[in-house]
C-alpha cells in the first residue's frame, strides 16, 4: 500500500467514525439506563466503560490528521526540490527547520499519545473506584438498591445490536491495522471490542433474568469496574515499558492505550497464527505445513462435533453413589419433587438441565458456640480459659435450689422483676445489705440488681457442637428448601448453617436456663446431651430442616469467668455430701430396723403414728383402733418396739394379778375386822412391829423421864429409812409402792 496523505486521510475518517460511534453508544447506554424504570445499573456501568474510549478515538483522529499534514508537507517539499533541480540553494540548509508538521507529529508521538494514555488511566481509575465502592455497599440489606430495568426485551436487543456493531467495526479496523501506516488503529479496535465484550456479558445476564436468576447480572456488574481496572493497569504497564523500549528510526511506536489483550479478541486470527508459530518452534521445523497437520485441520470440525456430541450425551447421565442422592435443576430451579437415590439418573443435556449430588451419609459438624483452637490434654477449671476463635458468650443456668431466693422486685432502668421456679412460700428471703461493709455507703441500684440476678441465675461457658447429617428418607428436599448455601459478606457460614445454628442454639440456651448449676456441671446427674439432642431434633423437624441430629457434644464445660476457681472442690464437696446422705440413710435404716424390725413396715408405722396423733384428741375411739393397728404392725415386725410392747403387756398382767391377790387377801380379813375391829387393829400393828422392829436400833434411857428433854425435827422422814416415826398407814403405803 502506498503511504501518502490519502492513506492517512482514510484512517482519519475511519477514526472519526469510531469516535462518533463511541459517543453514540456511550450516551445511548447512559440515557437508556438512567431513564429506564427502575434505572438499570449494569447499563449505566457499561456506559461509564464506553465513554472513556472517546479519548482513544479522539487521539487517533488528531494523530492521523497530523500524519496527513506531514505527508502533504513532505509532498510540497519534494515538488519544490524537483523544481529547483540539482542547484543548491541557501534555503536547503533551513529545510529541516521549515518542516513544522513533521516536528509537530514527532511531539505528538513523544508527548501527546503517552499523556493521553495516562489521562485514560486516570479516568478509568476515577470511574472504577466509586463503582467498586458502590457495589461493595450493595450487600445484605442494601442488596435491594441493585436495580435493573423491567424492559428486559429491549435491553437484550439494544445490547446485542450494539455489541454486533462494535465487534464488526472492531474487526474492520483491526484488518486495516495490519497495514504499517494504519497500525495505530489497533488501539481503537481493541477498546471497541471491549464494548462488545461488556454488552454481550450484560445481555447474557439479562437472559438469565428471564430464568429468574439474578446472580449472573450481579456478577457481570461487578466485572465491569474490574475490567476497567485491568485495562488501566495494562495501559500503565505499556507506558512504563515504552519508556525503556528502544526506538527504531522511521518506525512509529505503539501507543500505551493499545491493549494487547483486547487486540487478540479484535483479531482472533492472530491467536491461530501465534499457535502455529509456537508449534513450529517446539518441533524445530514447519509442522503446520505437513500433510498430517493439514489433515487434522480439515477434520477438526468433524472431530470437534463428535466430541461435542459425546460430551452432550455424557451430560445426560449422572452416576449417583450408594451414599449419595441427587436432584435435577433446570434454569437454577429444581425439577419435580423427587430426590434420586443410588443408580444412574437421566436428565436433559447440559446446559438445559444440570444435576446436584449430595452426600447424605456424611457427618457434618457445626459449632454452636466459640470453637476452642488450642485444646489441652487436661482441662482444669482453675486454669486460664482456653483460646477460642471468637469471643465466648456464656449460658444462663438456674442457681441451685438451696441458694435461690424469693423474687426480687424490679430495679427501674436496670433489671425487670426476676422469675423463679420455686414457690415463694418455700424460698428463703435474702435481704440486701443496708450498707457496704468496706465504705459504709448504701449499696447502689446496680449492686442490688447484680445481687438479685446472681441469686436466681448463674453463668457457665460451654463449647457446644452439633453433629448432624441429611435425613436419608426424604430429607434432601426439605434440606434444600430450608435455606440456601449462599455466604453473606463477612460471614464464614452459609445461610443454611446459620439458620441451623440459630435454631439449635436457641434450644440449647432455653434448655440450660431450666436446669440448675449442679445438674449442668455435675457429671452423671442428668442425660444433658441426650435431652439436648432430642429437643434440637424436635425443633428442626418443626421447621422441616431435613437433617438428622446425631449428637450434641459438649467437649468443654466450665463455670464462667474467674468464678471457676471456686469450683475446684465441687466434686469433693458433692462426694462428701453424698457420703453424708448415704451415712444418714444407713443410720436411718439401721434405727428403724432396730425399732420396727421389718424395714418395709417403717413407712406404714410412721403414717399410723401420725394418724393416731391426729385422732387422739377429737376422735378417741378411732385413735384407739389406729393404735391397735400400729401395735400389730410393730409386733409383726419383731423389732425393739415389739419387745417393749410385749414387756409392757407382761408387766401389766403381773401387776394385775398382784392387785387381785392383794384384794382377795383384804376380802378374807374383812370378817375378822368386823368381829373385833380394835383387836384386829392391834394385831396388825403388832405384826408390823414384829416385821420392822428387829432391824431398827433401840435405845434404853436409865434416868428420870422428867429430866429428859426431847428435841424433835419436824422434817418428813422417808419411812423406808426411818420406821420409828412412821405410822401403819405410811408403812402400808410404802409396801404398796
Amino acid at each position: 500500500m502506498r503511504t501518502d496523505h490519502f492513506a492517512y486521510q482514510r484512517a482519519t475518517k475511519v477514526a472519526g467514525v469510531g469516535l462518533l460511534m463511541q459517543i453514540v453508544i456511550g450516551i445511548g447506554l447512559l440515557v437508556f439506563g438512567m431513564l429506564s424504570s427502575p434505572p438499570d445499573l449494569p447499563l449505566i456501568y457499561a456506559a461509564l466503560y464506553v465513554l472513556p474510549g472517546v479519548l482513544v478515538w479522539l487521539g487517533l483522529v488528531i494523530v492521523f490528521h497530523q500524519h496527513k499534514l506531514e505527508r502533504l508537507e513532505s509532498l510540497e517539499e519534494d515538488e519544490l526540490a524537483a523544481a529547483r533541480g540539482t542547484t543548491k540553494s541557501v534555503f536547503d540548509q533551513s529545510r529541516e527547520e521549515s518542516r513544522v508538521a513533521e516536528r509537530r507529529l514527532g511531539l505528538m508521538h513523544k508527548w501527546f499519545l503517552p499523556g493521553l494514555s495516562l489521562l485514560l488511566v486516570a479516568l478509568l481509575v476515577l470511574l472504577a473506584w466509586p463503582m467498586l465502592k458502590h457495589m461493595r455497599g450493595l450487600t445484605g440489606a442494601n442488596r435491594a438498591d441493585f436495580t435493573v430495568t423491567d424492559q428486559r426485551g429491549w435491553a437484550v436487543a439494544i445490547c446485542l445490536f450494539l455489541a454486533a456493531v462494535s465487534f464488526i467495526y472492531s474487526r474492520f479496523v483491526a484488518g486495516m491495522a495490519k497495514q504499517k501506516a494504519w497500525a495505530n488503529l489497533r488501539g481503537g479496535a481493541a477498546y471497541t471490542v471491549g464494548n462488545a465484550l461488556v454488552l454481550v456479558a450484560i445481555a447474557i445476564g439479562i437472559i438469565f433474568r428471564f430464568l429468574e436468576n439474578e446472580k449472573v447480572i450481579y456478577v457481570v456488574t461487578w466485572g465491569i469496574p474490574i475490567l476497567m481496572g485491568l485495562i488501566a493497569a495494562e495501559v500503565t504497564l505499556n507506558f512504563i515499558l515504552n519508556l525503556y523500549r528502544p526506538r527504531i528510526p522511521g518506525e512509529v511506536q505503539r501507543p500505551a492505550f493499545d491493549s494487547k489483550g483486547l487486540s487478540l479478541l479484535a483479531a482472533p486470527d492472530n491467536i491461530v497464527r501465534s499457535l502455529n508459530e509456537a508449534v513450529n518452534y517446539q518441533f524445530g521445523f514447519d509442522v503446520t505445513s505437513s500433510w498430517g497437520y493439514q489433515l487434522l485441520l480439515r477434520s477438526i470440525a468433524s472431530l470437534v462435533a463428535l466430541g461435542v456430541i459425546a460430551l452432550v450425551l455424557l451430560s445426560t447421565m449422572v452416576v449417583v453413589e450408594p451414599h449419595q442422592q441427587a436432584i435435577r435443576l433446570r434454569g437454577g430451579a429444581m425439577v419435580g419433587d423427587k430426590a434420586y437415590r443410588s443408580g444412574i439418573m437421566w436428565k436433559r443435556p447440559w446446559p438445559l438441565e444440570t444435576a446436584e449430588v449430595y452426600d447424605v451419609s456424611r457427618l457434618r459438624s457445626l459449632w454452636l458456640t466459640a470453637k476452642v483452637v488450642e485444646a489441652r490434654t487436661v482441662n482444669l477449671w482453675s486454669n486460664e480459659a482456653p483460646k477460642t476463635d471468637v469471643e465466648v458468650q456464656p449460658f444462663i443456668v438456674a442457681t441451685p435450689a438451696a441458694q435461690r431466693v424469693a423474687p426480687t422486685p424490679a430495679v427501674p432502668g436496670i433489671i425487670p422483676a426476676l422469675p423463679t421456679t420455686m414457690p415463694a412460700a418455700t424460698m428463703p428471703v435474702v435481704t440486701p445489705p443496708a450498707s457496704d461493709q468496706a465504705t459504709g455507703e448504701p449499696p447502689s441500684a446496680a449492686d442490688v440488681a447484680a445481687q438479685a440476678v446472681s441469686a436466681v441465675y448463674s453463668l457457665v461457658e460451654a463449647e457446644v457442637v452439633l453433629q448432624y447429617r441429611i435425613k436419608a428418607d426424604g430429607g434432601l428436599l426439605d434440606y434444600l428448601r430450608f435455606a440456601n448455601d449462599n455466604i453473606a459478606r463477612l460471614q464464614t457460614l452459609t445461610n443454611r448453617e446459620r439458620a441451623l445454628r440459630s435454631i439449635a442454639l436457641s434450644v440449647v440456651s432455653s434448655e440450660l436456663s431450666r436446669r440448675s448449676l449442679d445438674d449442668v456441671l455435675s457429671p452423671g446427674r442428668s442425660e444433658l446431651t441426650r435431652d439436648l439432642a432430642a429437643k434440637v431434633q424436635a425443633a428442626l423437624d418443626a421447621k422441616k430442616a431435613g437433617v438428622e441430629v446425631v449428637a450434641i457434644e459438649i467437649p468443654n464445660l466450665r463455670p464462667s469467668g474467674s468464678s471457676a476457681e471456686a469450683f475446684e472442690e465441687l466434686g469433693i464437696g458433692l462426694q462428701g455430701k453424698q457420703k453424708f446422705v448415704a451415712e444418714a440413710q444407713r443410720n436411718l435404716a439401721s434405727t428403724f430396723t432396730y425399732i420396727v424390725g421389718d424395714n418395709t413396715l417403717t413407712q406404714q408405722v410412721l403414717e399410723g403414728i401420725d394418724a393416731y396423733n391426729a385422732l387422739k384428741v377429737d376422735k378417741p375411739e378411732e385413735a384407739a383402733r389406729k393404735r391397735v393397728e400400729v401395735e400389730q404392725l410393730m409386733l409383726r415386725g419383731g423389732g425393739a418396739a415389739a419387745q417393749t410392747i410385749a414387756d409392757a403387756e407382761r408387766d401389766r398382767w403381773v401387776q394385775l394379778m398382784s392387785r387381785k391377790a392383794q384384794a382377795a387377801g383384804v376380802r378374807s380379813q374383812l370378817a375378822s375386822y368386823r368381829a373385833a375391829p380394835e383387836l384386829f387393829r392391834q394385831r396388825e400393828i403388832m405384826r408390823v412391829y414384829a416385821q420392822l422392829l428387829p432391824n431398827i436400833d433401840k435405845y434404853i434411857l436409865g434416868i428420870d423421864p422428867s429430866r429428859v428433854r426431847i428435841d424433835m425435827d419436824l422434817k418428813e422422814v422417808n419411812p423406808i429409812l426411818d420406821f420409828a416415826g412412821a405410822s401403819a398407814d405410811e408403812v402400808a403405803k410404802t409396801q404398796q409402792q
